[in-house]
């Protein structure tokens, strides 16, 4: 076990079953060492199903344990926030789903703690491990630096997603309401007038993987335009990447279709990008490009398939065992509420 990376994951719900701990217990470089669940079916269920060896009823029993060098948390949104602070302040390095936080203020009070103690914070924006979200960057990219299709004109990113519109792979839900409450973290920040508060902490569940797209494609160095968000369900943003303009539509619609994706409008062609459920795992992102620089043709980018899932926790591996670079580390995940406050702000002016 002393040449493994031994992990103890913090939540053994549903997210935990499926997307993080199949994947480290199958990866020969690590070491599962322990996951944290209070309650009595899902602690049954990963010791008899998943063959989980030690669950402990609370998970300070994982951070006091000198063994466990890494945590994944999979904790209720308001409670994750304060967990990583609390992991990093062990002296852990960390992977946690998102949120990350809530606002700005809680992000860079965690980065903070990760530099002071030196490990590694992740966020888990599995998204941009889709191999074809990469495939569509790398596309882009090469566009407008080769100039084939002329200058990129507008890019659109657009998400009406709610429910998760596909099956999740076979799982335990709980039969018993949690006995062990966490500590919480306010779900919005102190300026924004308390009407907005319930549609800010649902935009920060739901669309943060909308904007931490937006980044990847594009950076950091945007000016925001407008913001509206009219009812609760929906919101318009728009920005000034240079001379290129980029909208962002979000509603939340159970329409029985996942609806998620970008379109990157040339010149002379355009790049679309259709992303699917995050319960699908048979599919990755679906690249398109339309190219009318000597005539029309049309090209569907071949690309590997891999459950993003996946790829985000041999990513998170290969970081911690090889110093290979994240792409979502917490330093680069908390200009994402740089942004989101933006929008927020902006819709309150």
């Amino acid at each position: 076990m002393t040449d493994k990376l031994t992990i103890g994951i913090i939540g053994g719900g549903m997210i935990s079953q499926i997307a993080h701990l199949p994947f480290y217990q199958e990866n020969h470089d690590v070491h599962v060492a322990a996951v944290a669940e209070s309650r009595p079916s899902l602690v049954d269920y990963l010791r008899d199903v998943i063959d989980v060896q030690t669950v402990f009823p609370d998970h300070k029993d994982i951070l006091n344990n000198e063994k466990i060098g890494t945590v994944v948390v999979i904790a209720p949104r308001q409670a994750v926030g304060p967990l990583v602070l609390e992991a990093l302040n062990a002296g852990k390095n960390v992977l946690t789903e998102k949120p990350m936080a809530f606002t700005l203020e809680q992000a860079q009070r965690q980065v903070q703690a990760a530099k002071a103690h030196d490990v590694s914070y992740i966020v888990g924006f599995m998204k941009r491990y889709d191999a074809g979200i990469q495939a569509a960057k790398r596309c882009v990219d090469n566009l407008r630096v080769s100039g084939r299709l002329g200058r990129l004109q507008y890019a659109r990113f657009y998400d009406f997603a709610k429910s998760y519109a596909h099956t999740p792979p076979s799982h335990k839900r709980p039969e018993e309401s949690r006995t062990q409450r966490f500590e919480t973290w306010p779900t919005s920040p102190d300026w924004l007038p308390e009407r907005y508060r319930e549609a800010y902490a649902g935009f920060i569940n739901a669309a943060s993987h909308d904007v931490n797209l937006i980044r990847y494609f594009f950076g950091d160095k945007w000016i925001l335009r407008y913001a509206d968000a009219p009812s609760t369900g929906a919101l318009t943003a728009h920005f000034h990447y240079g001379d290129v303009p980029v909208s962002f539509e979000y509603a939340m619609s159970e329409s029985g279709l996942w609806q998620q994706g970008a379109e990157f409008v040339f010149e002379k062609g355009r790049v679309g990008l259709e992303i699917p459920s995050p319960m699908d795992t048979l599919h990755v992102s679906r690249v398109v490009m339309d190219d009318n620089s000597d005539g029309y043709a049309q090209e569907i980018l071949d690309v590997p398939v891999e459950w993003c899932f996946k790829s985000q926790a041999q990513a998170f591996v290969d970081h911690l065992t090889t110093g290979s670079p994240s792409l979502t580390s917490g330093e680069d995940c908390l200009r994402d509420l740089v942004m989101t406050e933006a929008i927020w702000q902006k819709i309150i002016e």
